[in-house]
């Protein structure tokens, strides 16, 4: 299925507002699915007058959802991203806006974080060849360095996984060492550790400069690899490489967790989870963690204070 002309000038829309091209496409990903259920939900429902659906029509929408296993995190993505469709065409106030779900968040608990001795047991094992195949043996030298400065970025400094792959190019300053996040939200500016910078500038530039990340461009900073080619993944539509996706960025992390001999099931929250309660307990006050991990208010805070006050779980 082609996406519907009104959702195709919907994305053009957003093009102008100038949200990044990977966000872009997240919003048609899951505007796609909801148009291809609702072939199936409403059989012969033509497309073009979708503004007659009702809340009860999203509301079933998010019941299969739901039947997925879709997380609450997910859930609450699909339903802004409807939002935001009804909102460009003036729906919302028929409609009212979607929640999605309406589970608040649970309280936190210690398997929601990892220690930093594990944090620093997977930083360590990256870039071993510790239980690696044949095969993966010859992809490693093009991946390890990649690998090592995503989950870097996520343990070190609390980006969720989702910034870190649609990171850039001209995000990087590495002449003064900084690293902006721009979401659809916020956008900030955060120092860099040196070694940090390192890691990131070395793994750049090892990269063949027909493959490399332009400077000062919207390039994807964190490129796909071709593992039956053993070639990075070049988009020819767009003349550059093509960024890793959301999908095999936690394929990834999953992987890297097992070979470092980690419980399963630790994940990118787990390490942004960690970094937010590390810098509460430094001493951090609400407005600056709230500017440095991007939150939306304080109230994304209580759960960690919390987890605090109660002893950590104990």
């Amino acid at each position: 299925m082609s996406l519907p002309v009104f959702v195709k000038q919907f994305s053009l829309y957003l093009r102008e507002k100038g949200r990044k091209e990977s966000t872009i496409k997240m919003y048609e990903h899951d505007l796609k699915q909801f148009f291809l259920w609702l072939q199936e939900y409403k059989p012969g429902f033509d497309g073009e007058i979708w503004g007659d659906l009702t809340r009860y029509d999203y509301n079933q929408y998010f019941d299969s959802l739901k039947k997925k296993n879709l997380s609450d995190a997910n859930l609450r993505r699909v339903a802004s991203h409807l939002n935001g469709l009804l909102r460009y065409y003036r729906l919302s106030d028929r409609v009212g806006t979607l929640k999605g779900t309406d589970s608040k968040q649970r309280a936190l608990t210690d398997l929601d974080f990892i220690s930093s001795e594990d944090a620093a047991l997977l930083l360590s094992s990256i870039p071993t060849k510790k239980g690696l195949t044949d095969t993966q043996l010859q992809i490693y030298p093009y991946i390890s360095k990649r690998n090592l400065g995503m989950v870097t970025l996520m343990i070190n400094y609390g980006l969720t996984i989702e910034e870190v792959v649609k990171l850039t190019a001209k995000d990087f300053n590495f002449g003064q060492n900084t690293l902006t996040i721009e979401t659809s939200k916020n956008k900030r500016t955060i120092l860099l550790e040196i070694d940090d910078k390192k890691l990131l500038y070395d793994y750049l530039k090892d990269i063949p400069n027909l493959f490399r990340p332009k400077d000062y461009t919207d390039d994807p900073f964190f490129i796909s690899f071709r593992t039956k080619k053993l070639s990075y993944w070049f988009d020819y539509s767009m003349n550059r490489s093509k960024g890793m996706s959301l999908i095999g960025a936690k394929q990834m992390v999953e992987k890297e967790v097992k070979r470092a001999g980690l419980r399963n099931g630790i994940s990118s929250t787990h390490f942004r989870n960690s970094c937010i309660l590390q810098k509460i307990k430094s001493g951090w006050g609400n407005q600056m963690l709230i500017e440095y991990f991007g939150l939306s208010s304080r109230h994304a805070l209580y759960r960690y204070k919390k987890y605090l006050n109660q002893g950590e779980g104990n």
